[in-house]
């Protein structure tokens, strides 16, 4: 399963999407296949003048160029989905927005412990995960809903609710592998690095 497959399967075909930062809408084609309609946005015109290029006249998918949310009205997504881009981009994309959403579906590659912190100040929290591996690397898929949550340390580092206990083994596997050897090949001592291999061993 490779992302795009993995943020549909958590697409119901009721929802109504907004796919920010939607690159090719591959998303956008899959829902569009099944007869559901979504919005695929950019904030680069290029990028959607390519997608207008590519998929030529297509009713399902309505092509955006917008800023993070900044294009999109109120009622038109229930939905949202951030992919392709960093932690720090989603927390900032959703500071600027006063829409809600009754599912906000996320895959980044790096820090989903303060993804999973911060994502309380926006009043969500975290539902379900799925570790997905595309490409030799490993993504992180988290579905938030709306609502707050306290997290433990290892929840926040580790996640909840893995709907994938097998790739998740696997996942936990690279990390100790991983953070072992970022303890081992260095002088001093870093306790962020002995709290992760701590919690990992834990479980």
């Amino acid at each position: 399963m490779n992302r795009i497959e993995a943020l549909y399967s958590f697409i119901d075909e009721c929802d109504k999407v907004v796919d920010v930062g939607c690159d090719q809408a591959k998303l956008g084609l899959m829902l569009a296949s099944r007869g559901q309609k979504s919005i695929a946005s950019d904030r680069s015109l290029n990028v959607i003048d390519r997608a207008r290029h590519d998929l030529g006249r297509n009713k399902y998918i309505d092509l955006r160029v917008s800023d993070g949310l900044d294009n999109i009205n109120e009622g038109e997504a229930d939905t949202l989905v951030l992919a392709g881009m960093g932690t720090h981009t989603m927390l900032e994309i959703l500071s600027k927005t006063n829409l809600k959403f009754k599912k906000i579906i996320t895959i980044s590659n790096n820090y989903h412990n303060i993804l999973r912190e911060k994502m309380n100040d926006f009043n969500y929290k975290v539902d379900k995960e799925l570790i997905v591996e595309d490409m030799n690397k490993f993504y992180n898929l988290i579905v938030f809903v709306p609502g707050n949550r306290e997290y433990s340390e290892r929840e926040l580092l580790l996640g909840v609710n893995h709907v994938d206990q097998d790739m998740y083994k696997k996942y936990i596997c690279f990390l100790k592998e991983k953070y072992t050897n970022i303890k081992e090949s260095s002088k001093d001592k870093n306790d962020k690095v002995d709290r992760m291999l701590e919690h990992i061993n834990s479980l």
